[in-house]
């Protein structure tokens, strides 16, 4: 790509960092942006507003333009259950279920000691002082069921022992819609473990 022009290069670059994006869509969203004069103004203008304007919410950490963001500034909420996430992404998900009614605690990431990813890079330390303080009386582990998930998982389990809190995982198990023959053995041993009564 030497014989494209060095802006174009860097805009390139810079699509390809993007998660799920490798370099040839990043090429491709390029060249459509650059063929869409108006898109490309809104696009610009929308990141400059964002890069202005959003920051961590200073009580759960998701992104907010606000003081703090709009779930921990509800006073319908419940402030003694907290859930705690990895990502922002991952409170829309628990938020359009529509069946969590308490706060949020983003840990902006997982335990990942091979990335360089150790406790003090996570708001770990954040969490357990809005324990403290808050009078907190639920946490429900809402991770990632990877290795990753799983580690943060057992790490922060045993670091709130010390606490007078309730600590719960979300249920694993089969998906609705699957069918058990062809679901894998890791899941189904899960989702036995975890059985319920009815």
């Amino acid at each position: 790509m030497k014989h494209l022009p060095d802006f174009i290069q860097r805009l390139i670059v810079e699509f390809d960092k993007l998660p799920g994006i490798g370099p040839k869509t990043a090429t491709r969203l390029v060249f459509n942006l650059l063929h869409r004069h108006d898109d490309i103004k809104s696009l610009a203008n929308a990141l400059n507003e964002a890069h202005q304007n959003i920051h961590f919410c200073p009580e759960c950490y998701n992104l907010t333009d606000d003081g703090l963001c709009s779930i921990c500034n509800n006073p319908q909420r419940d402030k003694k259950t907290i859930c705690i996430v990895a990502h922002n992404q991952d409170v829309e998900a628990v938020e359009k279920t529509g069946d969590f009614e308490g706060v949020y605690h983003l840990l902006n990431g997982l335990l990942s000691p091979l990335e360089g990813i150790t406790p003090d890079k996570l708001k770990i330390t954040e969490l357990t002082s809005r324990i403290k303080n808050n009078g907190v009386k639920e946490i429900i582990l809402a991770l990632d069921q990877s290795m990753e998930g799983e580690a943060t998982t057992i790490y922060i389990s045993k670091l709130l022992a010390e606490y007078s809190v309730t600590v719960s995982r979300l249920a694993r198990g089969i998906p609705m819609g699957a069918n058990i023959e062809y679901t894998d053995e890791v899941t189904l041993s899960s989702a036995i473990k975890n059985r319920k009564k009815l």
